[in-house]
């Protein structure tokens, strides 16, 4: 039996307010512009995390820029921001902040529905391995024409416009 409308009209499946609409995956150019601002803002809180260490201490016993404090702390800032913009902010809000910016947003690959925080974790660690392995040398390489790819059963979807 088909819907109709106050008027009699027939209601198009596909646009009927109770029917809900499938997720558009995102472009690649919205999945690198994410990639981009999240790998920008780790570094750069990283980047001022050292430089505030560095001038948290008197000039006579500034570390020098080989210290391995220095560089440790960096490094952990760097992975903190990552992780907490990664999985806090999509167990919270469904993206991070490179995704809120750029209108995406990330989905279970089975429903559609949240993500779960392993799924996430999962994600963060298959998309740091392959941006600092595979990535590089595919770019090297000549550059591949194949998507990129969605891990842990999480995929990432261009926001719905309400």
């Amino acid at each position: 039996m088909e819907s109709k409308d106050l008027f009699g009209v027939p209601r198009d499946r596909r646009t009927s307010p109770d029917v809900a609409a499938a997720p558009v995956p995102a472009s690649m150019g919205r999945r690198y512009g994410a990639a981009a601002i999240d790998g920008t803002l780790a570094i750069f809180c990283a980047a001022i995390s050292g430089l505030m260490f560095v001038l948290s201490l008197p000039t006579s016993e500034a570390p020098p820029l080989t210290s391995g404090n220095l560089w440790l702390r960096v490094l952990v800032a760097g992975i903190g921001v990552s992780l907490l913009n990664q999985i806090l902010l999509g167990l919270l809000f469904r993206c991070s902040l490179g995704k809120l910016l750029v209108g995406t947003r990330v989905v279970r690959m089975a429903d559609g529905g949240r993500p779960r925080f392993w799924q996430l974790l999962g994600r963060w660690i298959g998309g740091i391995t392959y941006g600092l392995t595979i990535l590089p040398i595919g770019f090297f390489l000549g550059g591949s024409e194949a998507p990129p790819l969605d891990f842990a059963g999480v995929r990432i979807v261009k926001t719905p416009v309400e």
